[in-house]
């Protein structure tokens, strides 16, 4: 009963003017669904961005969680929700310390798994 309904999150892409106009290009990581050239995940070693309606909704980085290159995390934690980045295996053997399949999670406040994603993670000091 007190739990609120489920709604699925649907993060949007975050274009190169949202990303010069924030600074957005430290070193740290970002995620790439396939087949897209702008990220829905920027990540650096204090905090994560992603665009989620109009919003481009601010995480802050777990520190307890593994590094990742770039000195980016794994975890990131939110208002209302919070993002994983799992790293996948290889198939291609193309992938190294700054580039490598993986997959976005975001859980809602509930624990509830609102949006998954595979894709890859590229990385820069």
């Amino acid at each position: 009963m007190s739990k609120e309904p489920f709604k699925p999150i649907l993060p949007r892409p975050i274009g190169k003017v949202d990303i010069a106009r924030y600074g957005l290009d430290k070193p740290g990581c970002s995620f790439r669904k396939p087949g897209s050239e702008d990220p829905i995940f920027i990540a650096n070693a204090e905090e994560g961005f992603m665009r989620i309606g109009g919003d481009l909704k601010r995480y802050a980085a777990k520190t307890e969680s593994a590094q990742l290159p770039g000195n980016a995390r794994s975890t990131y934690v939110g208002l209302a929700s919070w993002v994983d980045l799992v790293s996948l295996p290889d198939d291609k053997g193309g992938s190294d310390t700054a580039h490598w399949p993986a997959k976005l999670i975001l859980h809602d406040a509930q624990d509830r798994v609102a949006f998954m994603s595979e894709g890859e993670v590229q990385c820069r000091s």
